[in-house]
């Protein structure tokens, strides 16, 4: 059980990190998106 919680531990972790770069991410694109396309 306990090493079940420590692979837990270390998945959230990267999932965490993944996650926070998204939520960042995502919504940036677009906007990149649309900057390159009106400078273009």
């Amino acid at each position: 059980m306990s090493h079940d919680k420590d692979f837990k531990d270390a998945s959230s972790k990267r999932h965490l990190a993944g996650a926070i770069i998204a939520l960042v991410v995502a919504p940036l694109l677009p906007m990149l998106m649309g900057w390159y396309t009106f400078l273009s």
